[in-house]
């Protein structure tokens, strides 16, 4: 009864409008002062002890990477390789679209920032060319969620200090859900541009993907850098996210010229505003997880989720609803860390690897930014093309299923997660 009040109070104050951060922490404070003899400096003592982790510096530093990719003319150039590449095919826009998000998502690790920063570019020119606005919007948004599945991904971070996983393991395991949400998300966007009869732009000139490759090349050599030096054991996946930050400023600065140090000072603030968001909700959760551990709340429902079903299928099936509903109301950096300590004991019981379990997690949570309500995937898209939200969540209908169907077979097909940190044991 004590644990459904806790929740109730978390939920009731997240509804009044208090930030998820805040609703954790003043829940977990209730909690201890009501129901237990514990001192309430236990919530402070867990918040600071919970961010003081030197696993939790790559966060950060991956915000403040993707910041200043954002800024540094880079998304620009990576649209402009990937329509030399695609542009000409029907649906040629839609499909350039897809690609540089996944490109870009390999190097901001955002959903927003990887919505912002292709969207800004391509919705405008998708209505130039005839596009169905609402679709333009929809796609964008749903192109943005492959920023917390293909490494480096912020969530990833958070998931594997909350499940105790090696970072670089869970940032190489997202990789494989993340080209399945891209391949889903592409088929679609097709299938829609050729039914609709939207044609590609222009011929293929491989000269001008050449001059565009020479172009975008120190962007895309970013996520070479970051994988390669992860895999290659060069570097943690914390040095990798400051080296990250460092490649992205020196590109930025003296390569495509396009920030100054005053925009650099502009774009680090704006970052370390990001950085404190998360921080909060970190900090948070862990007081509120530190009050399920107490209420031995794992262990509980591990033996309830037993004693109702031994079958493997019906846990993954009840993984994926759970997460998908979650994913409607909470983000997923809150989401993840809630429930990871509760659902972890249980994927162990039932012989869940702990890293898919993880790919799946934010995977599925990852739909959530494009599912309403919260979808904030879908508002950042609709806020950008100019649309009226009510118009834009009919168009994103079909990819919310079409990646939901992608979501089935990463659960059901392990190896589609697991395949790539098998390598790196």
């Amino acid at each position: 009864m004590n644990m459904l009040i806790l929740f109730a109070s978390f939920l009731g104050l997240m509804a009044l409008g208090l930030p998820v951060a805040l609703s954790m922490g003043a829940s977990s404070f209730l909690y201890i002062l009501l129901f237990t003899d514990v001192s309430p400096l236990v919530v402070m003592q867990q918040t600071i002890s919970g961010v003081n982790n030197y696993v939790l510096l790559a966060a950060p530093f991956f915000i403040m990477a993707g910041a200043l990719m954002q800024q540094g003319g880079i998304s620009k150039r990576l649209v402009r390789f990937c329509l030399s590449l695609v542009g000409h095919f029907t649906g040629g826009l839609a499909i350039v679209v897809v690609v540089a998000c996944a490109f870009f998502a390999a190097m901001s690790g955002s959903a927003i920032a990887t919505t912002a920063a292709i969207g800004g570019i391509m919705i405008p020119e998708m209505y130039n060319r005839g596009y169905d606005q609402d679709f333009a919007c929809a796609l964008t948004a749903t192109s943005g969620i492959f920023g917390p599945l293909i490494p480096p991904s912020i969530v990833m971070v958070l998931y594997a200090v909350n499940a105790n996983q090696s970072v670089g393991t869970m940032l190489i395991a997202g990789a494989g859900p993340g080209f399945m949400m891209v391949l889903c998300t592409g088929l679609l966007a097709i299938w829609i541009c050729r039914r609709n009869g939207w044609k590609g732009t222009g011929h293929f000139d491989i000269r001008e993907v050449w001059n565009s490759f020479k172009d975008a090349v120190w962007a895309i050599l970013t996520p070479l850098i970051i994988l390669g030096g992860i895999y290659s054991g060069i570097f943690t996946a914390t040095e990798a996210a400051a080296v990250a930050c460092f490649y992205a400023a020196f590109v930025g600065l003296f390569v495509y010229r396009e920030l100054n140090f005053k925009s650099l000072i502009e774009t680090l603030g704006g970052a370390m505003k990001s950085t404190g968001n998360v921080m909060l909700i970190v900090a948070s959760s862990c007081a509120f997880s530190f009050v399920l551990a107490r209420e031995h709340v794992a262990t509980i429902a591990t033996d309830f989720m037993m004693d109702l079903t031994a079958s493997r299928a019906v846990f993954l099936i009840f993984l994926i609803i759970l997460m998908l509903i979650t994913g409607c109301f909470v983000d997923a950096s809150p989401a993840v860390m809630v429930l990871a300590p509760i659902l972890a004991p249980m994927a162990e019981q039932y012989g869940v690897s702990l890293v898919h379990l993880g790919a799946v997690m934010v995977c599925a949570t990852s739909i959530g930014m494009i599912t309403p309500p919260l979808g904030m995937n879908m508002y950042m898209a609709a806020q950008i093309g100019g649309r009226p939200i009510h118009r834009v969540i009919p168009a994103t209908l079909p990819f919310i299923a079409a990646t939901t169907i992608g979501l089935i077979i990463v659960t059901f097909v392990p190896q589609i997660s697991l395949w790539l940190p098998s390598f790196m044991r």
